[in-house]
This record gives structure tokens, sequence and C-alpha cells, in this order.
């Protein structure tokens, strides 16, 4: 028989039980979003760490040249940087890949190998453009302007 008490009490079981597993499904969604957005937050605070140690090395690099009285270029990714400088400053060549390069003038003018991961310097003392290529690449070309 169907009393009110009866009702009542299965009722009260179906909301019990119907609020258990829509917790259990809140809880689930929750700790997936909590995971995901700490997992983003760790992937963005490491590359805003790399990204700000790369360019302090790179300034770093620049400065020190700019501050002895000289010129920097750096080679990269298979290509040289574009340079301005002035006649009899020193120019330091930094190598940023990991194959031995060289700055050579195609009038021959200068010629300056840099180890993989080295550093070389050099001067040009007469202004002008240079046109410069790597010997070892030869697809590597650039410009270096003196005045």
């Amino acid at each position: 028989m169907n009393t009110p008490r009866t009702l009542a009490a299965s009722v009260m079981l179906a909301t019990l039980a119907i609020a258990g597993c829509s917790s259990d499904s809140k809880s689930s969604s929750t700790t997936a979003a909590a995971t995901a957005t700490t997992t983003a937050a760790t992937t963005a605070a490491t590359t805003a760490a790399t990204t700000a140690a790369t360019t302090a090395a790179t300034t770093a690099g620049s400065t020190a040249a700019s501050a002895a009285g000289g010129a920097a270029m750096e080679i990269k990714g298979f290509k040289f940087s574009a340079l301005t400088a002035k006649a009899g400053e020193t120019i330091t060549v930094t190598n940023a890949d990991g194959a031995k390069h060289t700055v050579t003038d195609d009038g021959g003018a200068f010629d300056v190998s840099v180890d993989a991961g080295g550093t070389a310097t050099f001067t040009v003392d007469a202004p002008g453009t240079y046109e410069i290529h790597c010997e070892i690449h030869s697809q590597m070309k650039g410009t270096i302007t003196i005045s």
C-alpha cells in the first residue's frame, strides 16, 4: 500500500541517489578542469622563464660587445644577422648554431672562422658595404656595412 509516509521515503531516497550521482560528476569535472588549468599555468610559466633567459643572454652578449666599444653579429639558424659598424670597431661574432661557420668577405678583405657555439672577433678598417658568405655553407650570405 502506498501511504504518504512510504511515498515520502521513496522520494527522499531517490533524491539522495540523484544528488550523490550528480555530486560525483561535478567533482570529476572540477578536478579535470583544475588539472588542465594547473598544466596550462605550468607550461606558460616554463615558456616565459625560458624566453626571458634567452632574451637576457642575447641582450647581455650584444651589450657586452657595445660596452667594449664594438659591434655584435649573430649567426643563428644558418643565417647572419644584419650588421652596421664603424671602421676600426671590433666586431664580435657569436655562433648560436651547432656547426662551424666562417664570415668571409666576397672580395677577400676578411675571413674569420667561428666554431659551433663559439665567438670570434675581427675589425674592418675601410668603410663600405661588404657582401659576406660562409665558406662551409654556400647558401649562407649576408651584408656588413662599415661607416
